[in-house]
């Protein structure tokens, strides 16, 4: 038996849900994708978690899927992306947040301003006062895509610039597929993420909080995420052989059982 997702509505937002199989546990997984991403990103996190008596909720931000509408996706800055996610987790009460990349420092936000059950950060954006452009790809693409930064415009890198900053460790026959699936995404807030930095207060954040690191991520390498770790006094978890979508990639399962593990203790 496996579960099922089905699409609601909460708040404007349309979430993916996918029930617990058997009685679930007293707290729902919250799971807030990335850039360029969608609920989808989650879509093989979902049922491993419903198996294992989570009810789980993946969450389309604004300006994509079937979410509110956005006059121009350029200029959306992270606060609203931050207060999506933190509308959908006031409605489901007792929350563990689990976010990927740019969602990852929306779990460091709520964490510190919800207090959630337990927060996840997985190949996270770093908050204000760690340096995150640390790779060599990441301060090229930086570069290349200056103007869009600059004037606050839709930005999708190409397929190329993904590869080598996110995609490079998926299977070849999947790079186009799971590309064809982003969206334009804000320059605004990536710039503010890259250059300015979104402050976060660590000294709320009361809650139990895992971060995960990628040995093969140029987006968040591995020298950010530790830091990310130390700010909050965190478990961290370091794996060799992925990059930055980690999520789908092969053994994403390895990385998951680990993930339910902790949660469990």
């Amino acid at each position: 038996m496996t579960a099922r997702g089905e699409s609601i509505v909460l708040g404007g937002l349309d979430v993916v849900r996918v029930r617990a199989l058997g009685a679930p546990r007293p707290a729902s997984l919250l799971f807030v994708h990335g850039m360029w991403g969608g609920a989808w990103v989650w879509e093989r996190w979902l049922p491993f978690f419903a198996a294992r008596g989570w009810d789980g909720y993946a969450l389309n931000l604004r300006g994509r899927a079937g979410s509110r509408p956005v006059a121009d996706i350029g200029r959306v800055p992270l606060t609203d992306y931050i207060e999506d996610a933190a509308s959908v987790a006031r409605r489901l009460g007792a929350v563990v947040v689990v976010g990927h990349s740019m969602g990852g420092l929306v779990a460091q936000a709520l964490a510190a301003t919800l207090t959630p059950v337990a927060a996840v950060a997985v190949t996270p954006a770093a908050p204000r006062g760690i340096w995150p452009l640390r790779s060599a790809e990441l301060v090229a693409a930086t570069l290349r895509y200056a103007p869009a930064l600059i004037r606050s415009r839709p930005l999708l890198p190409s397929r190329r610039v993904m590869t080598r900053l996110a995609l490079g460790r998926l299977p070849p026959e999947e790079r186009d597929s799971v590309y064809a699936r982003l969206v334009p995404e804000s320059a605004r807030q990536a710039r503010d993420i890259a250059l300015r930095g979104f402050a976060v207060d660590a000294a709320a954040v009361r809650c139990p909080m895992l971060v995960i690191a990628a040995e093969g991520d140029r987006i968040t390498p591995p020298v950010v995420v530790r830091r990310v770790a130390q700010r909050y006094g965190a478990t961290l978890y370091e794996y060799p052989g992925f990059g930055h979508m980690l999520p789908l990639e092969p053994r994403w399962q390895d990385v998951a059982v680990d993930v339910a593990a902790w949660l469990s203790a």
